[in-house]
């Protein structure tokens, strides 16, 4: 589902290339251009403190106040909700829940109630039989819904409230790949998309059927101040799956990103073909070298043939890289007359001492050291 990997609640205040970067081919520059602010960012924490005090009423408050709709209440607009509590204008404001019209026209930002779709008037709701928005035209097929509004018009501060200043195409990356695997998700539920025409079992576990299951219960009172505890608790579930993936992201997707990209750019100074990269340590690299590869042509030019990175037990490894992004077809396999042979045999087969193995479909092979790597 494209969820992120090396998961933590909130960044440090900067990243680093790992210290032995520059020796291994990877420019130490680069990494910290990735994070070009180091001052803090809010930690899941302290979100979860403002959503804590925020007050969640169902009469008029006094001042300024967000709004949305009181009664069975959906992990879109929890969501919405949780976002919103990222950015400074919104951060101590209360949230009505209600459907009274005069009371709606008050509110400082309208989510998922309303009838009416007025960015310029922070007006949310995409109920209305005119709405027809998505988040682009990658996702035609999927309406917005109240998380997909907030996010698209604020998504990129609620990136940076979480994970800092970052180099602008990285941000603008995170920010693609978290409407992609997560708010997506939310904006398909509540619009009534299936996640496929023939589905062979029910997934209930998702954000949307936990959200779904704080609601009080038909042998629960059904009071206006126990709904409003349970969204409350909504809001919080909504703001941990917020973090953990946008952080996420930053503190294992991006550092992994930056490591690719550096070594990438090296690759001609570890063989002059440039066919052949070398990652100072194993990181998750098949992704980011797909995307730098879309994003220009000279990391096209040749194109990578073969991915080396040191193991966990300190030995080496050669692995060719997939013909297209999620194939098990590879560009340049290894030779056929490795595969599948090990230790002093193939060692003696290709006169490289140390050898370990080549798999019986050539993908990967391995070594004691580097130079046999």
């Amino acid at each position: 589902c494209g969820s992120a990997s090396g998961v933590r609640r909130y960044p440090p205040a900067a990243y680093a290339a790992p210290a032995d970067s520059e020796a291994m081919g990877v420019d130490g520059p680069a990494a910290k251009k990735a994070r070009i602010d180091e001052g803090p960012a809010i930690s899941f924490e302290t979100l979860v403190e403002r959503l804590t005090d925020t007050k969640v009423v169902s009469k008029l408050p006094e001042g300024a106040f967000i709004c949305t709709h009181h009664g069975t209440f959906h992990a879109d607009e929890a969501m919405a909700c949780a976002m919103l509590k990222c950015l400074p204008e919104f951060a101590e404001l209360p949230v009505l829940r209600t459907r009274n019209a005069s009371d709606i026209d008050k509110a400082k930002i309208v989510v998922d109630v309303g009838g009416t779709y007025e960015p310029e008037k922070h007006r949310y709701d995409h109920h209305q039989k005119s709405f027809t928005d998505t988040y682009s035209e990658e996702y035609p097929e999927i309406k917005l819904s109240s998380a997909g509004l907030v996010y698209k018009h604020f998504g990129a501060r609620v990136v940076e409230a979480l994970c800092g200043k970052i180099e602008e195409r990285a941000a603008a990356a995170i920010l693609a790949k978290t409407y992609d695997s997560l708010i997506r998700e939310l904006d398909a539920l509540d619009n009534g998309v299936q996640i496929a025409d023939k589905q062979r079992y029910r997934f209930c576990t998702h954000l949307g059927a936990r959200v779904g299951r704080l609601n009080p219960s038909w042998q629960e009172p059904s009071t206006p101040e126990l709904e409003n505890s349970r969204f409350q608790l909504a809001m919080q579930l909504a703001a941990k799956e917020l973090t953990d993936v946008i952080c996420g992201y930053c503190t294992g997707w991006l550092p992994a990103r930056v490591i690719v990209q550096g070594a990438l750019a090296a690759r001609k100074a570890v063989h002059p073909s440039g066919e052949i990269m070398k990652l100072p340590s194993f990181c998750p690299w098949q992704e980011h070298l797909f995307d730098l590869e879309d994003e220009e042509e000279s990391n096209r030019q040749p194109l990578v043939k073969y991915v080396l990175f040191g193991d966990s037990r300190g030995g080496w490894r050669i692995q060719a890289a997939p013909k297209v992004r999620g194939s098990f077809e590879n560009r340049k396999p290894l030779p056929k007359a490795w595969c599948g042979v090990r230790d002093k045999e193939l060692s003696d087969l290709i006169s490289i001492p140390g050898c370990v193995f080549v798999h019986a479909n050539g993908f990967i092979g391995g070594d004691t050291t580097e130079a046999g790597g």
